[in-house]
């Protein structure tokens, strides 16, 4: 009698600890398909490592809450490379050194039991050679239109940051000929307003050339300053830049760049005398 108490009690422990496991499995995979996967662009140069990083959140929740302990699979043009856990906020990282160069792409995925059901996020691993050029993108300059900069009503609950709007029709097309042939990109938002990832969507979304993203305070010597890193992180060969306003023209003449700009119709600014103003995307190419 004894014996099958003992027995009994087992199956009621065995049975409710592989009902917590179950619970426990079920609500992990419940979250990470409910979840927001972003994947952080990466800069390096071949055979130099860099940390991959990529964050998993629960939009639903106030202030994007970071979901801990999920694994996430991380591919690097198309091969896997590793695998790492979410911290409390919701980040996984991995070293990885890329042996090619190029505009890598990054899949990161939740790990879950059915491969069907793993959500993924994606982003660009910039592997690039120092002595490539690099050409300055003011993002004012790849949409149609003005950028909305203005702060946000009162009655919204977060700022949504920079607004791009539509795309200029013949931005993506030119700076994707001056991307394969010849330069590397960084994009700039100047007003410093804007957020990374939203910033990343919009230029995949409409299918720009993959480039460095730097989010810049709205002060005198930011653009200066950006130049000046740059150049101390080694990456010495800055070469110009595609601009709209008289500001950035000044920046990058004084730093003896190329320097082209396409202001808005009806523009009275003056621009330096060495800066090149254009009224048309397509003649941008031959004066680079």
């Amino acid at each position: 009698m004894i014996q099958g108490e003992s027995r009994l009690a087992r199956l009621v422990m065995l049975s409710w600890a592989l009902g917590l496991l179950m619970t426990a499995m079920s609500l992990n995979i419940s979250l990470a398909q409910a979840a927001d996967l972003s994947v952080t662009d990466g800069l390096t140069s071949p055979g130099k490592r860099i940390q991959l990083q990529a964050r998993l959140t629960n939009p639903e929740a106030e202030g994007e809450i970071g979901l801990p302990d999920q694994t996430l699979e991380f591919f690097v043009h198309g091969r896997t490379v590793g695998q790492a856990n979410t911290d409390a906020q919701g980040w996984a990282r991995l070293d990885f050194a890329p042996t090619m160069r190029g505009n890598l792409p990054i899949i990161v995925k939740v790990v879950t039991p059915s491969k069907a059901e793993a959500i993924e996020g994606k982003g660009v691993l910039l592997s690039w050679e120092r002595r490539r050029p690099i050409l300055l993108i003011d993002l004012a300059v790849v949409v149609a239109g003005e950028l909305v900069t203005d702060p946000p009503p009162a009655e919204l609950y977060q700022d949504p940051g920079l607004m791009l709007g539509d795309a200029h029709p013949a931005a993506a097309a030119e700076l994707g000929k001056l991307a394969e042939f010849y330069y590397n990109l960084v994009y700039l938002d100047l007003s410093g307003r804007g957020h990374l990832e939203d910033i990343q969507d919009w230029l995949r979304d409409h299918q720009f050339p993959p480039g460095m993203i730097r989010i810049l305070p709205q002060t005198s010597t930011a653009l200066t300053e950006l130049i000046h890193d740059l150049k101390t992180e080694g990456w010495e060969k800055v070469s110009g830049g595609i601009g709209r306003t008289a500001d950035f023209a000044e920046v990058l003449v004084q730093n003896r760049l190329q320097t082209v700009i396409l202001p808005l119709p009806q523009t009275q600014g003056r621009f330096p005398r060495r800066a090149i103003v254009l009224n048309d995307w397509s003649r941008v190419r031959r004066h680079l």
